[in-house]
């Protein structure tokens, strides 16, 4: 009789949890200016993921150092499972090596990993090279005569090509910008001879025939770039590095409210709205929580650390 007790107070004590969880706003920080992929997706996410949370979701803006000020305000907040943070791989595992952050990858929870893409290198048609393996030569044999740009000293983009470009012995002149899409310029107006950034800003330009893309940092190859050559294929998957997106908690937020996040979101990235601005943003949704979501991103710290460390990027002590 106690047990059953015990159990039926256990379940009202959870119904009364959740009612009140869905009696309070969920506010989600994303650490970008509003605009571009990042900002996008999350507020398609927020829209989508109202119905199955019973309550509003409100996106709040807090842009600037990489991404690293909105963490820090979501790592400071309550732990009551009412604010989230909406990152990307940046302020997650990239910027704590190489800017002053307050923070590290055990002081927050992460909730749920709900997309995935590659960096790409992409040349200008008239480049002397029409596959991944010629691209890969062409670098190796003639070092230092070719521009890369990327997303500036320290950011995802450079350490992703740096960690391809290191074991394979390639040696070329990295250039400096503020985005993709800045990037991409330069290689149109011919500033540069390499776009390294996301897949969706050059797409347009393969699709004509003005640009090609020769080379993924993803282990697997992209369908839709047949030229590119994966990492797997260069007996390199080990140096994957991936665009991803996903949310963060508060460390000390109830085990049972991640998963109730964890269901929501997970149910959210399913819907329709979401499905469809991922597929034009030529990413994937690719679900990760739990122990196996921790483990990808303590990995992947460690790695672009010991990365931006060799590099001279790391700030002290980090």
């Amino acid at each position: 009789m106690k047990t059953m007790t015990s159990i039926a107070l256990a379940a009202m004590s959870c119904a009364l949890a959740v009612s009140a969880w869905a009696a309070e706003p969920i506010r989600l920080i994303v650490p970008t200016a509003p605009g571009g992929g990042t900002d996008g997706f999350f507020r398609v996410l927020a829209k989508d993921g109202e119905p199955h949370l019973k309550t509003s979701v409100v996106v709040v803006n807090v842009g600037g150092a990489g991404g690293s000020i909105g963490v820090s305000q979501m790592v400071r907040a309550e732990p009551d499972g009412n604010t989230l943070a909406g990152v990307w791989m940046g302020p997650v595992t990239v910027a704590p090596h190489t800017m002053p952050v307050n923070y590290g990858p055990h002081d927050y929870i992460p909730v749920l990993q709900l997309t995935s893409a590659p960096y790409v290198l992409c040349t200008r048609a008239e480049f002397p090279a029409d596959d991944g393996a010629a691209f890969v030569d062409t670098l190796r044999q003639h070092p230092d005569q070719y521009t890369f740009g990327t997303d500036g000293a320290g950011g995802p983009a450079q350490l992703a090509t740096a960690r391809v470009f290191r074991p394979l012995g390639i040696r070329q002149r990295d250039i400096p910008y503020k985005g993709a899409g800045e990037t991409l310029l330069a290689l149109l107006g011919k500033q540069i001879d390499i776009y390294v950034g996301s897949i969706p800003p050059i797409m347009p330009y393969v699709k004509n025939g003005q640009a090609k893309c020769l080379m993924v940092t993803s282990a697997a190859k992209v369908p839709d770039l047949p030229r590119a050559i994966s990492l797997d294929e260069l007996q390199l998957g080990q140096e994957e590095t991936l665009l991803w997106r996903g949310l963060l908690a508060p460390k000390g937020t109830p085990p049972e409210r991640i998963a109730y996040l964890e269901k929501a979101f997970e149910a959210a990235a399913q819907a329709p709205g979401t499905r469809q601005f991922v597929a034009s943003a030529g990413e994937q949704i690719v679900i990760l929580k739990g122990d196996a979501l921790r483990q990808r991103i303590d990995r992947e710290y460690r790695a672009l650390g010991e990365l931006a460390r060799s590099l001279r990027l790391g700030r002290p002590g980090s």
